[in-house]
């Protein structure tokens, strides 16, 4: 094992777990909420859904480097390799997906106007969040399991992990495959992110004044509110276009056969399922304040002791 794949290694599980802790503290809260008032808002079941596919997705992750560098692909056998490479996609495009439902949900709920299809979204969120979910799962179902039938192990190779190609006979269905993957799951995901986002960024700045005149402290705290969701969801978008454009370059590589950057996608995948708990967790002021509730009263335990 190289010197390289041990600082990668060691660099992939710092960041799987800081993640973990993330992700799992996300879902915590929610489920004490949903506890506390047998409910949650359709916004939260998305938070939490991703968080548990967060989970799946550094899960996997562990399993999948400890087998890409130490080269653990004869133990797993080929059957193996696929079904680890068949999540590493499912999850994370179930995030990227479930990230750009947040955005819209929180257009439908955050943008007054008075479209009839706004008005009948702003009814019914509960049961379209419900469809949105069960769509996507299906969806990303769908486009992940064709990459089971590309996927060959040469298993003469000294290097076995590091020498899978893509079956020749398939290598022009391949690219097609990739590029349809790209497109539905990077491409128009992020159209929708950026819609629903500008909508509500559009939506605050054209309210700005009418905000500002009322003063009242109901008022300024809604505003506030609305204000930190748009930062927060700009954020998101930033972290998934700098993760996606990654994904989206290494793939062409790989449909083309060069298998030796596939570790720079495997980063930005396990950079993405982090980072993005960490900014719900400062954009959401429930998240927020629970991680300060929790902090404190850690801090209070201390000086008791």
């Amino acid at each position: 094992m190289a010197s390289t794949d041990i600082v990668q290694l060691g660099v992939a599980m710092i960041i799987i777990g800081i993640g973990c802790l993330g992700n799992a503290f996300i879902i915590l809260v929610f489920l004490l909420e949903y506890r506390r008032s047998q409910t949650l808002q359709p916004y939260e079941h998305i938070i939490t859904l991703m968080a548990v596919s967060n989970i799946g997705t550094e899960l996997d992750f562990v399993v999948w480097f400890i087998v890409y560098l130490l080269h653990f692909c004869t133990y797993i056998g080929e059957t193996g390799y696929k079904v680890t490479h068949f999540f590493t996609l499912f999850l994370p495009k179930t995030v990227i997906w479930l990230t750009a439902w947040l955005c819209f949900v929180y257009c439908v709920k955050i943008v007054k106007v008075n479209w009839r299809i706004f008005m009948r979204l702003k009814m019914r969120l509960s049961l379209v969040v419900k469809f949105m979910i069960i769509g996507t799962l299906l969806l990303c179902l769908l486009l992940s399991f064709p990459v089971v039938f590309f996927l060959k192990l040469k298993m003469n190779s000294t290097t076995i992990c590091r020498d899978y190609f893509t079956v020749e006979e398939k290598k022009e269905w391949s690219f097609v495959y990739t590029s349809l993957l790209s497109f539905f799951t990077s491409f128009s995901p992020l159209v929708l992110m950026l819609v629903s986002s500008l909508g509500i960024v559009i939506f605050l700045c054209l309210h700005s004044r009418n905000m500002d005149t009322n003063v009242t402290p109901s008022g300024t705290s809604h505003s506030d509110a609305h204000t930190s969701v748009a930062i927060m969801l700009l954020c998101l978008i930033a972290l998934f276009v700098a993760c996606a454009g990654t994904a989206l370059s290494v793939n062409l590589q790989i449909a083309s056969g060069q298998f030796d950057v596939e570790i720079v996608i495997a980063l930005s995948n396990i950079i993405y399922s982090s980072g993005s708990p960490l900014i719900l967790l400062i954009g959401m002021v429930k998240l927020r304040n629970s991680f300060t509730k929790l902090v404190c009263s850690n801090q209070r335990n201390l000086l008791l002791e």
